[in-house]
C-alpha cells in the first residue's frame, strides 16, 4: 500500500477539513488578494504591451500570466502546511468535482500538447486550470475570509462599472489599452480592456450580490451601478441575459417567500410600486441617456449578431475526424479567413469543441458542470442562477476560449457567498426533523 492509498484508507469522511492556523491563513489570504489584483489589474492588452503575453512568439514563460505563478506559490505553501497526502485526500473526499475538473483540464492539456504542440498550454493554465486550483486553496480559508474575497471582487467590479459609466458619459477612454478602443459605437473599456470582458465579469457577479449578508439598500445600489455599467460597455447579450434571469429570479424568490410566509405585509404592498419605479428608472436610463445608445440602436440582427449565427457553418467545412478528435488550429484559422463574415469565433463552446474534438469536449463539459455543482451546492437558488447566467453569457463571447481569468474570478466569488442550506443532524445526533409548512395565512396575512 502506498502512502497515497493509506491516506485515502484512513481519511475519515466525517472529519472536517483542517483549516490552516491564523498566521498561515493571513499569509494565504494575502496571496489570494495578490492573485485577484493581478487578475483584475493586468488584463491581456496591458500585459501584452509589457511582456508580449498574448502576442505570437517570445519567451514561453512569459505566456503564462503572473496570477498562475502566484497560485502555484500558494499551492506549495498550503501543501507544506497540511501535507500532500492530506491535501489530495481532502479534495477527493470533500470536493471531488473540483479535483475531477482539474484532472480533466490536465488531460486536455496533455492531449493538446501531443496534437498541436505547446501553443495552447498557457491558455489551459490561465483560463481553465487556475479556476479549480484557486477554489482548492480558498477552501482552506475560514468562511469569513472567503466572504471577504467575494466582497472584494464585487466592490472592484462595481468600481470598474463606475469607471465604465463615466467613460461612456464623457465619451473618453480613461485607460488606453491596445486597440480595444476601436469600435463603431463608443464603448467603455474601464480597467479590464475589452467591453465584452468587462460586461461578462460584471453580469456574472451580479446574482452573487443578492446572496451577500448586506442591507437591501446596499444591494440595490450595487446592482444598479453594475446594470448601468453593462449598458456602458454596450454588451447586448450580457444585458439581455441579466434582465431575463433577473426577472425570473425575482419572481421565483418572491413566490417562494410568499408561500413560506416569510414576506412581510409591508413588502407585499410595496412590491408593485417598487417594480413600477424600477421599470421606469431603468427605461429612462436605457432609452433616455447615452448609456444605452449602442444597445438600443443595435437591437436587431446586425453583422456582429449574424456572425455568431454563421459560425455554426464551420462544421460543414471540417472533416468528421476533425470534429471528433479536434481540428488543427492552423486549419481553423485558414477556414475563418475564407469564411463569410466570420473573423473570430465568438462562441466559446464551439471554439473549445474544435480545439478538443467532440469526444473530449463531452468529458470536459460534464466535468465543468460537476465543478460548478461542487462549489455551488448548499448556496441556494441564487448560486444556480449565477451559474446559469455565466454559462449563457459565455456562449456569446470567447472569454473562456481565450486567455482570461473570468472562470477563476467567478469560481472564487461563488465559493465565498454564505451557505443557506440547513444542516440535517448526523447519525446519533439529537435534533428535530426539518419541516416545511406553507404558512400563507400565518405569515403574510397576519
Amino acid at each position: 500500500m502506498t502512502s497515497l492509498d493509506a491516506g485515502y484508507a484512513y481519511f475519515d469522511a466525517r472529519v472536517r477539513p483542517r483549516l490552516l492556523g491564523e498566521r498561515a491563513q493571513r499569509l494565504l489570504m494575502g496571496l489570494m488578494l495578490l492573485v485577484l489584483l493581478q487578475m483584475l489589474l493586468l488584463p491581456n492588452p496591458l500585459l501584452s504591451e509589457l511582456t508580449g503575453y498574448a502576442e505570437p512568439g517570445g519567451m514561453p514563460l512569459l505566456k503564462v500570466h503572473f496570477y498562475s505563478y502566484t497560485l502555484l506559490i500558494a499551492l506549495l505553501f498550503v501543501v507544506a502546511c497540511v501535507g500532500l497526502v492530506r491535501f489530495v485526500s481532502e479534495q477527493a473526499v470533500k470536493r471531488p468535482g473540483v479535483l475531477q475538473f482539474a484532472g480533466v483540464v490536465a488531460l486536455c492539456a496533455i492531449v493538446t500538447i501531443f496534437r498541436q504542440g505547446i501553443g495552447g498550454v498557457a491558455y489551459m493554465v490561465d483560463t481553465l486550470f487556475a479556476a479549480p486550483l484557486a477554489v482548492m486553496l480558498v477552501f482552506y480559508l475560514d468562511e469569513e475570509r472567503r466572504q471577504r474575497l467575494t466582497a472584494f471582487i464585487i466592490w472592484f467590479v462595481t468600481f470598474n462599472a463606475v469607471i465604465g459609466v463615466v467613460e461612456r458619459v464623457v465619451s473618453v477612454h480613461l485607460f488606453m489599452l491596445g486597440d480595444s478602443a476601436n469600435f463603431e459605437y463608443f464603448r467603455a473599456t474601464a480597467l479590464m480592456g475589452h467591453p465584452l470582458e468587462n460586461a461578462f465579469i460584471t453580469s456574472s457577479v451580479m446574482f452573487l450580490v443578492v446572496a451577500m449578508p448586506w442591507s437591501a439598500w446596499r444591494k440595490f445600489v450595487v446592482l444598479s451601478i453594475c446594470m448601468a455599467g453593462i449598458l456602458a460597455f454596450g454588451a447586448r447579450s450580457s444585458f439581455a441575459v441579466t434582465i431575463a434571469l433577473g426577472i425570473a429570479a425575482a419572481l421565483l424568490f418572491g413566490a417562494r417567500a410568499l408561500l413560506r410566509g416569510e414576506m412581510r405585509l409591508s413588502t407585499l404592498a410595496a412590491a408593485p410600486w417598487i417594480a413600477l419605479v424600477s421599470l421606469a428608472a431603468f427605461t429612462a436610463l436605457t432609452f433616455g441617456t447615452s448609456l444605452g445608445e449602442r444597445i438600443v440602436k443595435l437591437a436587431k440582427l446586425d453583422e456582429s449578431a449574424q456572425a455568431r449565427v454563421n459560425v455554426f457553418g464551420l462544421f460543414d467545412s471540417l472533416s468528421t475526424n476533425d470534429l471528433l478528435y479536434g481540428a488543427n488550429l492552423t486549419k481553423v484559422g485558414f477556414t475563418l479567413e475564407t469564411f463569410n463574415n466570420v473573423k473570430i469565433i465568438e462562441n466559446c463552446w464551439i471554439a473549445i469543441l474544435l480545439m478538443l474534438g467532440a469526444v473530449l469536449f463531452v468529458v470536459f463539459a460534464v466535468s465543468l458542470l460537476g465543478f460548478f455543482r461542487s462549489i455551488a451546492r448548499g448556496r441556494g437558488a441564487v448560486a444556480a442562477f449565477a451559474v446559469l447566467s455565466f454559462l449563457l453569457v459565455a456562449s456569446t463571447s470567447n472569454s473562456i476560449s481565450s486567455k482570461t481569468p473570468s472562470l477563476a474570478l467567478f469560481a472564487i466569488a461563488l465559493v465565498g457567498i454564505p451557505l443557506v442550506g440547513r444542516r440535517r443532524p448526523e447519525a446519533g445526533e439529537e435534533g428535530e426533523a426539518v419541516r416545511y409548512a406553507v404558512s400563507l395565512r400565518e405569515g403574510v396575512w397576519s
